[in-house]
């Protein structure tokens, strides 16, 4: 059986990204669960030191489905392979986008409407698609290994991180997931 070969270099820009018929940008990611069922995988953001997140990013056109990009996503950031054992659902962002349209069509946010109306909200950031993966393999080299840290976490940990940080559909894919409470 061929081995497949991953790049150690990380997709970077929106160029290729795709979005959902409201707007929303199409985010796909990984509940990494260990074997034992006891943790889940954690890394650290870019954008925030000891600010601990999901390993996820944007579903792109290049990719046949949203497991493709989040198995992507998960070696990546986290240097991790595995099985996705499961769809987690879709999460919608919870963080109210508060620009006002601006003259902005909602079903077509990227085309100027003289109708729209300038009290209208944007359409949500983000719709993410988790998937929960038992972990196979944790590399020691990966494409963000010099950006990123990662740590394992019990659900308790993750959890208490996911409240504190204000990240409630990190939150609402762990308490989907099997890791052991």
């Amino acid at each position: 059986m061929a081995q497949c070969v991953r790049s150690m270099e990380a997709r970077t820009g929106r160029t290729k990204q795709r979005y959902a018929s409201d707007g929303s940008r199409l985010v796909c990611g990984v509940v990494a669960v260990s074997k034992d069922k006891r943790k889940i995988l954690v890394v650290e953001s870019t954008q925030r030191k000891n600010h601990w997140v999901l390993p996820k990013g944007g579903f792109e056109t290049d990719e046949a489905t949203p497991e493709d990009a989040a198995l992507r996503e998960a070696w990546e950031e986290a240097g991790i392979t595995g099985q996705i054992t499961r769809a987690l659902g879709e999460i919608p962002d919870p963080r109210i986008n508060t620009s006002i349209s601006n003259n902005v069509n909602i079903a077509n946010p990227t085309t100027a409407s003289a109708t729209a109306s300038p009290t209208k909200l944007l359409p949500n950031k983000s719709l993410f698609m988790f998937f929960e993966v038992n972990v196979e393999r944790e590399e020691s080299k990966w494409p963000e290994m010099n950006k990123r840290m990662r740590r394992w976490l019990t659900f308790e940990e993750a959890t208490k991180c996911f409240q504190q940080m204000g990240r409630p559909e990190l939150l609402e894919a762990v308490k989907r997931s099997s890791v052991l409470r």
